[in-house]
This record gives C-alpha cells, sequence and structure tokens, in this order.
C-alpha cells in the first residue's frame, strides 16, 4: 500500500490541531497520516539541536507495534486487517534535565482496504525496512509490478512520481522504463546521491475500473567505499614479439572516483616495461634484446591499480608473458617508386620490417635495376642509392627512360618478401650546356647587332646623300631649263645663242641622271626600317636573357626551368632572325648602288666580301 501525507487535510478535519510545532525552527513532524489496513506507515521527524547540542528526542504512541529510530528520526509501523481506526504518535524535544523544551504531533488514520491496485517489489529482499538502503556505487536493478485482486494484471496502466516532481523523469545514474504493468528500475546510486542521502518514488497504478492504487517507495543511500574494479577483462597469458609493442589494458573503474595509482612488479628492466598513468601497460623488446634475455620467459609479471586514498583497496593481476618463437617472414612495408631527373643523385629510404632479425641479418637484392641504382645499409636503415646521374640516359627526344625493378629481401630461414617498383628518369638540365649556350647565344648576337648595326647606318648615309644630290640636281636642272628658255631673244650670231644646243643637251642628262639615281630612296628607306625593327626585336630577346645575371657555369639560376626555356627558345629566334636577315639581304643586293658595286667587285674577284657574314650563326 502507498503510505501518503495529506498535511491540509489536518487543517479541515482538526482544526484546533497546529501543522507543527509551536517552534518550527525546532522539531518537525507531520500532522495526519492515512493508510489503509495491511500497509506500512513511514515518516520522518526532523529536529534542529544546533544551538543546543544537549538535545534529545523521545517519543511515545499508543501503537505498540510502532518503532522510532531517535538517530534517523524514522517512524515505522506495519499496520494489519484489526488496525482501522485513529491513534496518535507524540515526540518531545527534551533538554539534558529532562524538561522538554518543544514537542510535535502526529495523528495516524487507518482505513478499512479497498479493491484497489497494489504493486510489489522484486527482489522483495530490500523491502524489508521503511526506506529501501542502497549501497554507493553498486548497481541495483529493481522491478515493480502491478496487480489488481479483481483485474489482474490485464489492462493496467503504470506511471510514477520522483521527489514528488512530475518534471522529473530520472535520477542521475537511474534508468526507468515502463514495460505492461512493470515499471523496470536501474540505478547505481553517485557520491552526490550518497551525500543527499534520501530519495523517494511514488508509484501509480489503474486497473480497468479506474480505480487507483498508490505506493511510495522512499529510498536511502549508505555512503560506503567501493574497491576499484577493472573496466575489462584481463588474460592470464601474454606473448610478446619482437619489434611489437605489447600492450595490455590494466584501467580500472573506482565507484568513489578517488584517484588511482598503478604499478608493474617485473624483474626486467631491457626494453623499458612501464604502466601509464591510465593503467595502459607497455613494454617493446628489439629482436636482439629478446635473444638476450630468452631464458627469463615464460616471464611473471604482477599488475596493481591501487586506491590512492584507502590503500587497502586495491586489484591486482598476477599475468605470464611469454616470447614468440615463430619465425615471422620479413615484410616489405614501404617501398615507393622513384622519379628524378638527369645531374642528380638517388637517396630514397626502403622500410623493412623482421619481427624475428635484425637488419644486418637480413638480404637484400636488386634485380633488373640500371648499373647506376643500388642498395646501401646504414645501421638499421637502407637506402636505394646512385651517384649524379650523367645527362646521356634519356634520349634526344626528351621522352622519359622507366626501369622495372624487383626488390628482395630474404631472412636466414629462408622467408622472403618482394616487390616491384619503377624508376623514371626525366630529362635533366646540364647546367654546363645550358651556360655554354647561353654564353655562345650572348656573343653571337653581340656580334649579329655590330654587323646589323652598321647596315643600318649604311642605308640611312645613302638616304641624306641622295637627298643632298637631289638637291643639287633639282637647282641644276631648273637652271639650265631657265637659261634655255632665254637663248630666243639673243641674235643668232652671238655666244648666247650659239650655246643653246650644249645647253639643252647638258639639261637632258641632268634630268636622266636625276631620274636614275633617286628612284629607289623608297626602297632603301623602306629596308631601313626592315632592319631596325629586326635589331628591336633581337635587342629586346636578349635583355631577357640579362634578367638572371648568371655568372659561371656552376651558378645555381641555371637550374631555373625558366631560365632554361628562354635559352632554348632564344636558340630558335636566333634561327628565325638569321632568315629574316638573309631576305633582307636579298633586297640589299638588289638595289642599284649596290648591282654597280657587286659588278665592280666581281671584276677584281672579291664578291664574296659583299656577303652579310654577321648573320651567320655556325
Amino acid at each position: 500500500m502507498v503510505v501518503k501525507y495529506y498535511f491540509f487535510i489536518g487543517l479541515f478535519l482538526f482544526g484546533s490541531i497546529p501543522l507543527f510545532s509551536q517552534n518550527e525552527n525546532t522539531i518537525k513532524a507531520p500532522v495526519l497520516i492515512e493508510e489503509m489496513v495491511n500497509s506500512q506507515v513511514v515518516f520522518r521527524v526532523t529536529w534542529n539541536n544546533r544551538d543546543n547540542k544537549d538535545l534529545k528526542i523521545t517519543w511515545k504512541s499508543e501503537i505498540s507495534e510502532a518503532k522510532f529510530d531517535t538517530q534517523e528520526g524514522e517512524f515505522y509501523w506495519q499496520t494489519s486487517k484489526e488496525d482501522v481506526g485513529l491513534y496518535k504518535a507524540f515526540f518531545y524535544l527534551k533538554d539534558s534535565t529532562g524538561n522538554i523544551v518543544e514537542e510535535a504531533q502526529t495523528i495516524i488514520k487507518i482505513k478499512e482496504a479497498k479493491s484497489v491496485p497494489y504493486f510489489q517489489m522484486i527482489p522483495d529482499s530490500l523491502n524489508t525496512r521503511p526506506y529501501v538502503k542502497l549501497l554507493l556505487g553498486e548497481r541495483y536493478r529493481l522491478e515493480f509490478v502491478a496487480n489488481s485482486a479483481n483485474f489482474g494484471s490485464a489492462n493496467m496502466l503504470v506511471s510514477y512520481i520522483l521527489d514528488d516532481d512530475t518534471d522529473l523523469r530520472k535520477f542521475d545514474q537511474n534508468e526507468i522504463q515502463i514495460v505492461g504493468n512493470r515499471i523496470l528500475f536501474d540505478w547505481t546510486p553517485t557520491q552526490a546521491q550518497a551525500n543527499r542521502k534520501y530519495f523517494e518514488m511514488e508509484l501509480i497504478a489503474i486497473d480497468a475500473a479506474n480505480n487507483v492504487g498508490r505506493r511510495k517507495y522512499r529510498f536511502q543511500i549508505i555512503e560506503q567505499n567501493l574497491p576499484p574494479r577493472l573496466k575489462g577483462n584481463v588474460n592470464d597469458t601474454y606473448i610478446i614479439t619482437a619489434d611489437q609493442e605489447l600492450e595490455i589494458d590494466f584501467s580500472v573503474i573506482d565507484p568513489n572516483n578517488d584517484p588511482i595509482s598503478y604499478r608493474v612488479e617485473i624483474p626486467i628492466s631491457l626494453g623499458n616495461p612501464r604502466i601509464s598513468e591510465s593503467g595502459k601497460f607497455i613494454w617493446k623488446l628489439s629482436a636482439s634484446e629478446m635473444a638476450n634475455i630468452a631464458s627469463v620467459f615464460p616471464l611473471n609479471v604482477k599488475l596493481i591499480a591501487q586506491d590512492t586514498d584507502h590503500s587497502e583497496d586495491f586489484v591486482e593481476k598476477e599475468i605470464t608473458i611469454m616470447k614468440s618463437d615463430r619465425n615471422d617472414p620479413p615484410v616489405i612495408t614501404k617501398l615507393s617508386n622513384l622519379s628524378i631527373r638527369e645531374g642528380y643523385a638517388i637517396r630514397r629510404r626502403v622500410f623493412v620490417r623482421d619481427n624475428n632479425h635484425e637488419m644486418s641479418q637480413l638480404n637484400f637484392d636488386l634485380d633488373n635495376e640500371p648499373e647506376w641504382l643500388y642498395l646501401q645499409q646504414e645501421g638499421e636503415r637502407l637506402y636505394l642509392m646512385s651517384d649524379t646521374l650523367g645527362f646521356d640516359i634519356v634520349k634526344a627526344d626528351g621522352i622519359s627512360v622507366q626501369f622495372d625493378v624487383l626488390f628482395s629481401v630474404s631472412d636466414p630461414e629462408g622467408a622472403a618478401d618482394s616487390e616491384f617498383f619503377n624508376v623514371t628518369v626525366n630529362q635533366g638540365v646540364n647546367t654546363y650546356e645550358v651556360y655554354q649556350d647561353l654564353d655562345r647565344y650572348q656573343r653571337e648576337t653581340d656580334a649579329l647587332l655590330v654587323g646589323l648595326r652598321k647596315k643600318i647606318r649604311e642605308l640611312d648615309e645613302k638616304i641624306h646623300k641622295n637627298a643632298n644630290l637631289k638637291r643639287i640636281f633639282l637647282f641644276s636642272t631648273f637652271a639650265l631649263g631657265t637659261f634655255s628658255a632665254t637663248g630666243s631673244f639673243f641674235d643668232e650670231k652671238t655666244i648666247a645663242r650659239q650655246m643653246i644646243p650644249y645647253t639643252g643637251a647638258l639639261l637632258a642628262i641632268s634630268s636622266s641622271i636625276n631620274a636614275l639615281a633617286f628612284n629607289q630612296d623608297g626602297r632603301i628607306a623602306s629596308l631601313k626600317y626592315k632592319l631596325e625593327d629586326v635589331e628591336k626585336t633581337i635587342t629586346r630577346n636578349k635583355s631577357y636573357l640579362n634578367i638572371y645575371a648568371v655568372k659561371s657555369e656552376d651558378d645555381d639560376q641555371l637550374r631555373n626551368s625558366e631560365l632554361v626555356n628562354r635559352v632554348q627558345s632564344y636558340r630558335q629566334s636566333l634561327i628565325e632572325q638569321r632568315i629574316e636577315l638573309e631576305k633582307l639581304e636579298f633586297e640589299y643586293r638588289d638595289l642599284n648602288f649596290m648591282q654597280r658595286r657587286i659588278r665592280k667587285f666581281k671584276r677584281k674577284g672579291r664578291v664574296d666580301e659583299l656577303k652579310w657574314k654577321f648573320i651567320n650563326l655556325n
């Protein structure tokens, strides 16, 4: 049956009875308690003796079966079917002389039982006292089953209220589930709950006839120091393998959240066996170290976890560690493909693991490798090596060359592992050749510019010379023409008249020379402008090379891919400019003054001297 505290009912039924004693700050007891027959009557009385430690509590009641714990203030009475009626219990606070300082009274009303649903707790062994006693840190799985005398468990509705708070659905570290007519209660009390001590849960059941049954269960958390316990399973035997870390999780949980200290008892220090602050035992032996202590195996080791605040509470486990005697074959764990350039050396590490042997005991081999590739061992490390690669590996077309190589490793027992990898050699930068090309191109460019500028000046001088002659011829043509026109005014026998035929002849000659000498001025000027354009292009391209200011063939800038590309493209631009200059040379040789010069040099056998030798880049 459910215990009910109806304080407000007492105000209506027993108006002359005070809710609490006169001094509410001293002693408190419920005014009215109502219960059904065959149920438990349970309530608490509280008092305050903070200002007077000598105050003691006593009680009396006409109920002979009732009990009162003066330490905890717990009143308890198991009623029977004959206990229908009203009963009183009195509680007194007395001083050291026995005088009553304060008092309180509780009226208990026991009613006849009705046919209402009732609850049964499983296991009922915990329900032998007014409070269900739960130990701190222990896990409890309780089950509360609702039943009805008339309707059984069919169509039963159940619910619960925690600590009189309808919004509270569970306590800390507590799970509550409702399954049919059962309430499943899973709870591991915490330290904070042990400090609070008391908790309450009211259960409610409604049967098919809408009869409502209630039952209150009160929990008291008993504080205790619980020993630590392992989080997981720890085996009795473990096997340690060379070069592999043995790790054992010996971590524990302390229900009281006390600090835990870990230690390991092991007679071996080799390999630094240790246990961390989180309870992880770690030990790693190399193949040589395991060989040195092979005789100590199997080895007994003790792991200990102790409550620092309560040294008497601890967990210990003795385990046996055995060494692995199987021959694990060597394993190639990391072997990368190589991609390099000519002019560089190779130094790339190969990773091999063997659980039973040191690196010095293993055999390594390369198959189908190029002659310049070899293996080199340095202590426990192995490298793929080469000297500086020459510039004769990649063909002239620049297409990369690839070698497929087989790398193999074996141990003294014949166990082996192998793996293919490829070595790709890309065309490299021959800094010596780049520097020689750069130097040659710059010298050829300088020579080209000298010759080109000489031709430009020659054409420029020719243009200015023709202009001067043209002015002279134009003046003479004008003068002679004027003189010829005025001859008709002289007498036939005069000197002036006689000079007219000669003057006309001179005028005709002058006009012919003028036409022949100056009809190619436009071609000369056009050729000069074309040569100047070529000069600007060559000068601009040369300025791009001068940006890098390379001082010697060892200059690091010679490995600059941008510079290398510029040098390669510069060669092509020189070829194109040479072809252009060769075309312009034909135009130059076709000029009238050059035609006369060529005929003159042919007569003397020196015609090759007129060729533009400065455009020859070979």
